[in-house]
């Protein structure tokens, strides 16, 4: 009997090598190691059993290694109600539900299919839309390079009068139209200046006066911009003065009748001038306050001078008629009022 137990005991060591390098595992005993244990009594002390001392249904050492193997690894994701929510197929169920849209109601599909073509006018609208204000944009850079080429070159004079009032709406426009103004004066000026030089006998006064009467329009047309009827104001007596530089005291009597002509008109857009700087004057528009007995004394003078050297009798006479009324207006209105 003493090979039987050796045999025994070789195959209990054989048992235990093989569950030492087993790696650590969950175990789950068999039913039948569960039932051996529980009808073992617990009081009688444990010794090494020979195969033959087992029960009948033929539980060795094999049977009691196999009852201690790992059992095989179970699918987390379908094991229990509780696996991870971040499994792969919630996560394509979740997107599958996210994606899902719900059918609209037939009376909504019917409103939609109803407004489709509004709808699309509306986009057709808005696009038109946009491309009329990039082409609106497109003509104001247009036409702020087409003024700014205007003034490079001083042409303001020259437009015709529907171009001259687009360009009248800027801040700038009456101190920028009269610069141009009296560039061109000069420049004018200077011409028949150097025309009579070239001639051998002196130029005809009507073709001074036809000449310098060119500017006159525009210059009425500045004193009605904003802020531009004391530039008007200033201009127009300059261009007396142009007139003035021409006269030598050799002129005939055509050419006297001529000047008178020219003083005339001169005289008479003085006027307008004048009451529409006073209609600025009274609304704050100058800054300082027009002085008006000032410009009465230098009118007075120049006419004074203009009669004892040429023998010229009507230098804005109507102008200082209007000048004066209105000092002594004034006047009155301080002496009377409260």
């Amino acid at each position: 009997m003493s090979w039987l137990r050796r045999l025994s005991r070789d195959r209990n060591s054989k048992g235990e090598q093989d569950f030492q390098q087993q790696k650590p595992m969950s175990f789950r005993p068999s039913s039948s190691y569960a039932d051996n244990n529980s009808n073992h009594n617990s009081n009688q002390p444990f010794s090494p059993l020979k195969d033959s001392q087992f029960s009948s249904s033929n539980h060795n050492s094999q049977d009691m290694l196999q009852s201690y193997r790992r059992a095989a690894p179970q699918d987390q994701q379908y094991s229990s109600p509780g696996r991870p929510l971040n499994s792969s197929s919630d996560a394509v169920m979740h997107n599958t539900s996210a994606n899902i849209v719900p059918a609209p109601d037939p009376l909504t599909r019917v409103f939609n299919e109803a407004i489709k073509p509004y709808v699309e006018q509306i986009d057709i609208l808005k696009n038109d839309l946009e491309d009329a204000n990039q082409r609106v944009q497109e003509l104001e850079n247009e036409r702020a390079e087409m003024h700014s080429w205007i003034d490079k070159r001083g042409l303001r004079p020259d437009l015709t009068p529907h171009l001259a009032a687009t360009m009248s709406s800027s801040p700038v426009a009456a101190s920028t139209f009269a610069s141009q103004l009296e560039r061109k004066m000069t420049m004018l000026n200077y011409d028949l200046h150097r025309l009579a030089d070239s001639l051998p006998s002196p130029i005809p006064m009507s073709t001074v006066t036809i000449t310098l009467s060119t500017l006159v329009p525009p210059i009425a047309h500045l004193s009605t911009l904003s802020q531009g009827a004391p530039q008007a104001f200033e201009l127009l007596i300059k261009l007396a003065g142009n007139l003035n530089s021409h006269i030598t005291g050799e002129e005939n009597e055509s050419d006297s009748k001529t000047i008178a002509e020219f003083y005339t008109l001169l005289d008479q857009s003085m006027v307008d001038i004048i009451r529409q700087r006073l209609e600025q004057s009274n609304a704050g528009q100058e800054s300082p306050e027009w002085m008006i007995p000032r410009d009465v004394k230098r009118i007075e003078k120049t006419g004074d001078l203009l009669g004892r050297e040429m023998g010229l009798r009507n230098y804005f006479v109507r102008s200082l008629d209007v000048l004066r009324y209105e000092i002594k207006r004034g006047e009155g209105m301080t002496r009377y009022s409260p």
